[in-house]
């Protein structure tokens, strides 16, 4: 039991959100948090559902989605090891905005509403580092709206190519090789659209040598012309 709560009290303290924490008050968390394991794709919780706990990510990644009434799914974050689920909900007491869902087998660390509230009030150094993740919600979720309202299919496209380019593409002697672990369906949540677009649009760029695709590997020639490409489109 003791190594089981010494190993719980190491998993907490390389979370983001209790690393400046004590030996002590790490224990007094340990003490409340529960673990729930999941497969990958298993449904954490549903948009509308009561939230009675808050949930991290100890391991794994959960991705966020909002549904529209027709169906149509907009992915909102992807969250990986040291991220909380929904943790507005903890605070204003409302039902869950969106809904989770696991890409990965995950490990959840569980803790009641009512106990992670209680100790924000006796640890405020853990409540300012809720406000702060809040923070950087709000700007993602800013900017996601920002381009949803102002930015064509296409450019939300490429600029996600970019994106992935610069911080997952490997340089090799034809240009940039990305894998892309999301399919069609799946970049269209992304992006705010359907498939049929996201497809129309690869298949343009792959038609104008931007991009170069074969099943899921996609190879980009010129970088530089692909973010010429994109800032024409903005």
């Amino acid at each position: 039991m003791k190594t089981a709560q010494s190993n719980l009290i190491a998993a907490l303290q390389r979370l983001p959100l209790f690393a400046d924490l004590t030996e002590s008050e790490l224990a007094l968390i340990a003490d409340r948090v529960s673990l729930r394991q999941l497969d990958a794709g298993e449904i954490v919780f549903c948009e509308g559902d009561p939230c009675r706990e808050l949930l991290i990510v100890r391991d794994g990644s959960v991705k966020l989605l909002k549904t529209a009434a027709n169906g149509r799914q907009q992915l909102l974050s992807v969250e990986r090891a040291g991220g909380a689920l929904a943790e507005v909900s903890v605070f204003d007491g409302g039902p869950y905005p969106a809904s989770a869902v696991t890409i990965t087998g995950t490990t959840l660390l569980c803790v009641a509403a009512d106990q992670f509230r209680a100790f924000c009030l006796r640890q405020p150094s853990v409540a300012l580092k809720v406000i702060k993740a809040l923070g950087h919600r709000l700007r993602r979720m800013s900017s996601l709206v920002e381009d949803l309202s102002f930015s064509t299919v296409r450019g939300r496209l490429i600029a996600h190519l970019v994106h992935l380019a610069e911080t997952e593409g490997r340089s090799t002697p034809e240009g940039i090789a990305v894998q892309l672990v999301e399919n069609n369906e799946e970049l269209a949540s992304r992006l705010g659209t359907v498939r049929e677009l996201v497809s129309r649009n690869l298949g343009r760029l792959h038609n104008q040598g931007l991009v170069q695709m074969s099943r899921r590997k996609l190879l980009i020639p010129s970088l530089s012309e692909l973010k010429a490409e994109f800032d024409r489109e903005r």
